[in-house]
């Protein structure tokens, strides 16, 4: 609890929180919720904790929102924001378009050219593996070679827009991941005092 403390305590202070902090907050809300819960249940006896399960104020919309937002310490939920899960529909439309188009080299009369029957990525751009000797039969940037230099990774012309369309929507999805961490952070901070009860 100590570090859910500090947390929130950072929060109110400005910090935005890692998706691990958040979980962590949400599960001392859910906890918070279920003494509560317990302690107002059909009990006609007092006891000495009754003092301390007063001061336990729950926030189930922010345990909510942190548990609808956040799946893991390492995934954002699509339904975290509208403008988040309008990006990433758009990220899977710019992936199959390249996936696609690159079919085509492939399974296509150009297969001959490439060193596999593949499609990888190299700094985070959709790529063929093509022969050496072939280089001037696919048109595209050169992202990288192999070790020995019989392959060069290419990125044909038919999906360099589409690659720069997908980094650009990467940016966004990240930016977009930072502001609703820093809007959950901000809550949490504002229900410090509730939290560091």
């Amino acid at each position: 609890q100590e570090r859910v403390v500090s947390a929130a305590e950072r929060a109110y202070k400005g910090a935005i929180l890692s998706p691990m902090e958040l979980i962590e907050i949400a599960a001392l809300l859910r906890s918070s919720r279920a003494v509560l819960d317990y302690s107002s249940a059909d009990r006609t006896f007092e006891t000495s904790l009754d003092e301390t399960f007063a001061r336990l104020i729950p926030n189930r919309d922010l345990e909510n929102k942190i548990t609808r937002s956040i799946l893991s310490e390492d995934m954002i939920a699509d339904e975290a924001s509208p403008a988040l899960a309008d990006i990433r529909r758009k990220i899977r439309q710019a992936n199959n378009k390249i996936k696609d188009t690159l079919q085509s080299y492939v399974g296509g009369a150009r297969l001959k050219y490439l060193q596999e029957n593949l499609v990888t990525m190299r700094n985070g751009r959709y790529v063929v593996p093509v022969k050496a000797e072939y280089r001037n039969e696919i048109k595209g940037l050169v992202h990288d070679t192999s070790s020995s230099g019989a392959t060069l990774f290419v990125e044909p012309i038919s999906v360099v827009e589409a690659n720069n369309e997908l980094k650009t929507l990467a940016t966004e999805e990240e930016r977009e991941i930072e502001r609703i961490l820093s809007a959950l952070s901000s809550e949490c901070g504002d229900a410090c005092s509730v939290i560091s009860l």
